[in-house]
């Protein structure tokens, strides 16, 4: 049976070991993850799978199926990828691309709206293969604004009378003093005020002794009306367009397995951020001790921004002239199935009999009224 030594208390084994460094190497065991553990005992698998991170196919084109001509007169979906242009990354200068697709500093009348597409009018290639694809079935598109019913009480909508009228007015200066009056009048309607000041005074008190009340509880409860809601009718703004393609490809050759395989990898990568970009030496420079120094494409502390998809729908060497048109798009989600047709099954190579590919896209710019245009292809 273990004791302990008399004079310091030290553990004692049945032989009299001293055990005081068994206990601190237990304690540092103890201290250790499991997994640091077993590394450090070897236990480990090793992981390292790269696949093939080669260059993309030597053709600048992958299209399905492969045999089909695409630039006579077939109708045909064709993407193009570029790389992402930050919108607010200017030079310091006012330029922006006209109507004719000339560089200018005039803002004339019509034109503001290429100072917002200014970030979408010249992009850099993604050194990726366009792609061509059948029509699928769920070709459209989409339009909408957001609207949505406002209440004032005649109190508010006296208000934004009086601040309409001042500034429609002519003379908005000389009309300054009497609407300010006019507002100042509206505002002195009792019953509207000294409801909502009961209802803030109840609000106020400890504890929610008050409970939770408005202006139209106080009126309600005392004079069995409520405030007229005034309600109108008010534009609150519209979102980005986003809409989504369906294909479901089958290679009939073993080269068609390859191409589809290909088309399917240069989405994925399209789609996802790239590991190690740079932001510019200049602003590498700002959080770097020794300046002006050349950063190489390597920096982990960044990724990049994935590229965009330019999606057009043709009709031969054109744009298609009955379907609406896309400003070039965000690829956010691609969705790839093996399984199309509900069961596992491949070819001798291991080439799927048949992939399926679910493409979301999301539009890098609003699209506005004066944009849509008539009598051919159009947004």
């Amino acid at each position: 049976m273990a004791g302990v030594n008399l004079e310091d208390g030290t553990p004692l084994t049945p032989e009299g070991v001293d055990v005081t460094a068994e206990i601190g190497s237990g304690a540092k065991a103890a201290q250790t993850s499991d997994a640091a553990a077993d590394k450090a005992e070897k236990k480990t698998v090793k992981y390292s799978f790269k696949g093939k991170r080669g260059s993309p196919p030597t053709s600048n084109r992958l299209s399905y199926p492969t045999e089909k001509v695409y630039e006579n007169h077939t109708d045909y979906v064709k993407f193009k990828f570029v790389k992402y242009n930050p919108p607010f990354a200017t030079l310091g200068k006012q330029e922006f691309v006209n109507k004719d697709g000339k560089e200018t500093r005039a803002l004339k009348s019509g034109q503001a709206l290429n100072i917002y597409n200014n970030s979408i009018g010249d992009f850099v290639d993604a050194n990726l293969p366009s792609i061509m694809m059948y029509m699928p079935e769920d070709i459209g598109a989409s339009y909408g604004a957001n609207w949505g019913g406002k209440g004032f009480t005649n109190t508010g909508a006296d208000m934004l009378r009086q601040a309409g009228t001042l500034l429609n007015s002519g003379s908005a200066v000389d009309s300054i003093g009497s609407t300010l009056q006019n507002m100042g009048n509206a505002m002195t309607r009792g019953q509207s005020l000294l409801a909502s000041g009961v209802a803030g005074a109840m609000n106020a008190l400890p504890g929610k002794i008050g409970g939770s009340v408005d202006a139209n509880d106080v009126l309600g409860g005392i004079g069995g009306v409520i405030l007229n809601p005034n309600a109108e009718l008010l534009f609150s703004g519209f979102e980005l367009r986003n809409f989504g393609l369906s294909f479901k490809m089958a290679p009939r050759s073993e080269k068609e397995a390859v191409v589809i395989r290909d088309i399917c990898t240069t989405f994925k990568r399209a789609s996802l951020p790239h590991f190690g970009a740079s932001p510019g030496n200049t602003l590498n420079n700002a959080f770097n001790k020794e300046k002006n120094v050349s950063e190489q494409n390597n920096n982990r502390n960044y990724i990049g921004v994935p590229n965009l998809c330019i999606v057009e729908f043709m009709k031969g060497k054109s744009p298609h002239p009955y379907l609406s048109q896309f400003k070039p798009c965000a690829i956010k989600e691609v969705n790839i199935t093996y399984t199309p047709d509900g069961q596992y099954s491949t070819y001798r190579d291991g080439s799927p009999v048949a992939t399926g590919l679910t493409l979301s896209f999301l539009e890098s710019k609003l699209v506005y009224s004066n944009e849509i245009s008539y009598g051919g292809a159009s947004y």
